[in-house]
């Protein structure tokens, strides 16, 4: 069932419904790749990121308010070349950045000093210290958002360079900046609000993206379906004379990186948000093909961000649940969620122990939105039907999860929760069997570092398999250090992959 979910994309059908959309007959041929770089074989230490990441996390923790800054790229060619001389570029203007929690000690600051690259006009540089966790940058919630003209009236922040495709009229995630002037298509990676912000169901821009997420562009926010243009998986199209294809970005649910092969011969894959994995050297899309220039999420492009593979913290999660449901068959299983996120944990806990999950109503017409009839019968609006429950992150606390059991007092006397995030509240473990619960009577609660973006030693191995000529980094690029930072591992990264030529 995991490994449907996994492969959910490929339900998208291949009748495109807008006439701007061309599936050719034939493949056109594609520039071969000169050369493929055999993965580097760096092992994943287990463990949890000591910063935290809005997105993953947010207040069930107990977080204090997030302190905003601005300062982001808005306009100039901030690109990172990553070639040993980096390119120079200007700082691109007021943008604000969500940052987590503020966390003091020193490996802390080291580690946010470290999150970027680029030379820029030192002038706009912001101020590193104090700026703590991995934050994403979010223009279209910025203070600019309330800017206003000389008449008073409200100004929006103006589209950042890596939001848009050099040579196309195309832009990727930018919703929320109104109508882009010389913009024709605008792209939706995922749904997540980060990336679909801006749109109401009064938007009319038109919306390109696989079929998953626009059932929930349509779903949940009543997008006309006319603005809404459905592209396949893993099938070359044509939109607006541009070469396109998705690809799965193991991410949520229909998120999908975008290779585009532009009319002058450049190639452009823009990851989205990812989490990239050795199954992504075997797509054929990329194997044929040299990318110049990559688009890269690097939510945790810092060494620090050293957590398990996906697939052996679901497999700690199901196991751990088995072995306590068999100890004590009352025990209720609870696993947070957002709300499309972290749908591998909580399927694999309902297979594992045979059992229906128990979703709200909102959360059930999300899944619906798969299209998947496996994933369709498993789960249940019923609460008293499953032993598995998913419940927002925010919920998952002992004394609210006291309350919760005490409804189902019943059926169950014990309740162990499972918390996947990209960072945990534990200390360091060196594998994940050496995750412990925090326990308070009959709950139990485990803090698993399950994660939906690439760590750091993904992110080295995917750069150097593709090897692509130019990087530029969408997330956590709003400081002139955090670019530094990340153009220097770029280059040690290639560096190092030429070395052993």
């Amino acid at each position: 069932l995991v490994e449907t979910l996994l492969s959910s994309d490929s339900l998208q059908l291949r009748n495109l419904k807008d006439s701007s959309v061309q599936v050719p007959l034939s493949q056109s041929p594609i520039v071969q790749r000169s050369q493929t770089m055999p993965p580097q074989k760096g092992q994943i230490k287990a463990g949890q990121a000591s910063c935290l990441k809005q997105t993953d996390i947010g207040v069930f923790f107990g977080l204090k308010p997030l302190k905003e800054k601005e300062k982001v790229a808005e306009s100039g060619p901030n690109e990172l070349n990553t070639t040993p001389v980096p390119t120079l570029g200007e700082n691109s203007g007021l943008r604000r950045q969500r940052r987590a929690r503020q966390r003091k000690s020193k490996a802390d600051t080291n580690a946010d000093a470290s999150q970027g690259t680029g030379t820029v006009n030192t002038s706009n540089v912001v101020d590193n210290q104090g700026e703590a966790g991995k934050g994403r940058t979010r223009g279209w919630r910025g203070r600019s958002w309330n800017r206003r003209n000389a008449v008073g009236e409200v100004e929006l922040p103006r589209c950042p360079f890596y939001k848009k495709i050099p040579g196309t009229k195309f832009v990727i995630d930018a919703f929320g900046y109104g109508e882009i002037q010389g913009i024709t298509a605008y792209f939706l990676t995922h749904f997540h609000s980060d990336h679909y912000g801006g749109l109401t169901k009064n938007s009319t821009f038109p919306i390109y993206c696989n079929r998953i997420t626009g059932n929930l562009v349509k779903s949940k926010l009543r997008i006309a379906e006319q603005y809404v243009h459905i592209l396949p998986m893993n099938t070359q199209v044509t939109v607006e004379g541009v070469t396109v294809i998705l690809l799965d970005a193991n991410h949520c649910p229909g998120a999908a990186m975008l290779l585009f092969f532009l009319p002058d011969g450049q190639t452009v894959l823009h990851t989205g948000d990812f989490r990239a994995d050795p199954s992504m050297e075997t797509y054929p899309e990329l194997l044929s093909c040299r990318v110049q220039t990559l688009y890269l999420d690097t939510t945790y492009c810092s060494p620090e961000y050293t957590f398990p593979r996906q697939q052996e913290v679901i497999n700690f999660a199901a196991n751990t649940a088995f072995e306590l449901v068999t100890l004590n068959p009352r025990t209720l299983v609870v696993c947070g969620s957002y709300s499309v996120g972290k749908e591998k944990v909580f399927l694999a806990l309902a297979e594992v122990l045979g059992s229906k999950v128990c979703l709200s109503r909102d959360k059930y017409n999300t899944m619906c939105c798969l299209e998947s009839e496996q994933v369709r019968q498993r789960i249940t609006t019923d609460w008293k039907a499953a032993q598995v429950h998913v419940l927002p992150m925010m919920q998952l606390s002992f004394k609210k999860l006291q309350d919760y059991l005490a409804r189902f007092s019943g059926r169950y006397d014990q309740l162990v929760a499972f918390k996947p995030t990209g960072w945990t509240f534990s200390q360091k473990v060196e594998s994940v069997e050496d995750i412990q619960p925090q326990i308070s009577g009959n709950i139990s609660i485990y803090g698993i570092p399950y994660s939906e973006h690439s760590s750091f030693l993904e992110l080295k191995r995917f750069v150097q398999w593709l090897q692509p000529l130019k990087i530029i980094p969408t997330v956590n690029n709003g400081s002139w250090a955090s670019r530094k930072a990340m153009e220097k591992c770029f280059n040690e990264w290639l560096m190092e992959t030429k070395a052993t030529l």
